[in-house]
């Protein structure tokens, strides 16, 4: 559950795949993010309500009712801690792993959401407006920020209305957890590490329970505009979604933290040929679920998303995959022993071989360890004043399986970066010189 153990930081950066200036919050963040590259795109069919998760009584609004639905429809997904919660851009986000708590290691593994994750996508789809925004069940709780109708314990259960966002925790403690309410005396919860998101009865935690907020917001009619269309890709760094495929247009949304967020891709075309940290791309994907238009920048995968449509095959949407060439990116999802990549430095820790991983065409770094067993770590440090300061833990991962592992890639024009590595956790720990 979004429990106490760590205050979600604030911030904001316009287009950038390196957030400089936050690196007590990168360090978070990157400590947690593992291999992504090599995996298939996941096609987007509309996914199935569980059984009795719906709205379950008359009297809910009609945006109520609808983020009830869309909540269900992610009943069965595996809860992650911190997932939901990239700034300023709500949808399933890498999960975090917070050192303190064990239960929590697996949770980078998945993009998901954690209570409040969940209940902040839900509303979002519901309405069109991220009215919970970033926060913290304690500081929803604190301070709602949209109008309301607060519920009080005191009230019963029988004031409760699908969609009411219900609020648990110890006395004196303030909330430790959220739910959704759905009628009939049941909540769809994303409930705790380990945990898949589940319906529950109310009543395994009422004597928790400290109130519930019943949003006033008006539904939109796009809920599930392409419903079941496109396919779902990771982002990273910054990115900005904006109403056309050109940086001159308007934002729609800007993640501020950098936490890595599944979106659903539907088409892509070429826009206006973005430039950020020596590369470039002038290709752009459409996200129906956000109404917006990111460059492929910051979506993980080639510069050309593969098996993804123009959004010519999309007449209301429009565009063209003509011209799009000559582009590079730094997440084209490539092996650590793939064409034009080469070991630029390595070590050895009890063993283990330990490299960092260059390729010169997009100037994108890896760290790789081989020869090693399951628990082993690795992740890269990047500097941009020559190894005197860093951003630690970069694409932190284990391997899982087998003897080897190896990180996402991280842009190093410009910048030196190195690879550490250890023999397992509280291991030794081993770092190549900086390149």
């Amino acid at each position: 559950m979004d429990g106490v153990r760590r205050s979600w930081a604030t911030g904001r950066a316009e287009r950038s795949l390196r957030p400089w200036g936050r690196r007590v919050r990168l360090w978070l963040a990157a400590l947690v993010t593992v291999v992504s590259l090599g995996l298939p795109v996941v096609s987007a069919a509309p996914a199935t309500a569980a059984t009795g998760c719906a709205p379950l009584q008359s009297g809910a609004s009609q945006a109520a009712q609808a983020a009830v639905q869309v909540a269900c429809r992610y009943v069965g997904r595996q809860y992650a801690w911190g997932g939901g919660h990239a700034q300023g851009m709500p949808g399933p986000s890498q999960g975090m792993y917070d050192r303190f708590y064990p239960e929590t290691a697996a949770d980078p593994t998945y993009w998901s959401f954690d209570c409040i994750g969940l209940v902040r996508w839900a509303w979002y789809k519901a309405t069109g407006r991220d009215i919970i925004t970033e926060r913290t069940t304690q500081a929803t709780f604190a301070a709602p920020g949209y109008a309301h109708t607060k519920l009080l314990k005191s009230q019963g259960s029988a004031a409760l209305l699908p969609g009411d966002i219900m609020y648990f925790g110890r006395d004196g403690f303030g909330p430790t957890h959220v739910a959704l309410y759905l009628g009939n005396g049941l909540m769809v919860e994303a409930p705790e590490s380990g945990a898949k998101i589940q319906v529950n009865s109310i009543s395994a935690r009422w004597d928790r329970y400290q109130g519930a907020f019943r949003p006033h917001a008006d539904a939109v009619p796009m809920v599930w505009t392409w419903d079941g269309r496109g396919s779902y890709h990771k982002t990273w760094g910054q990115p900005n979604l904006r109403q056309d495929s050109n940086t001159g247009s308007g934002i729609n949304f800007s993640n501020g933290n950098g936490i890595s967020v599944e979106v659903r891709v539907l088409c892509q075309r070429v826009g206006e040929r973005a430039t950020v940290d020596g590369m470039v791309n002038n290709v752009w994907s459409y996200l129906p679920d956000y109404h917006s238009w990111i460059s492929n920048l910051f979506v993980q995968g080639p510069a050309l998303l593969k098996d993804v449509p123009s959004c010519g095959d999309f007449p209301p949407i429009g565009g063209t995959l003509a011209g799009a060439e000559n582009n590079t990116s730094c997440g084209d999802g490539t092996q650590p022993d793939s064409a034009g990549a080469w070991t630029a430095k390595s070590t050895t820790v009890f063993g283990r071989t330990v490299e960092l991983r260059y390729n010169g065409t997009t100037q994108c770094a890896w760290g790789r360890i081989t020869g090693g067993t399951v628990g082993d770590e690795i992740w890269v440090d990047r500097s941009a004043d020559g190894g005197k300061t860093w951003d630690s833990m970069l694409g932190y991962t284990t391997v899982t399986s087998g003897n080897d592992a190896y990180t996402t890639q991280w842009n190093d024009a410009g910048l030196v970066m190195r690879a550490c590595g250890t023999n397992g956790r509280g291991g030794s720990i081993e770092c190549t010189g900086w390149f």
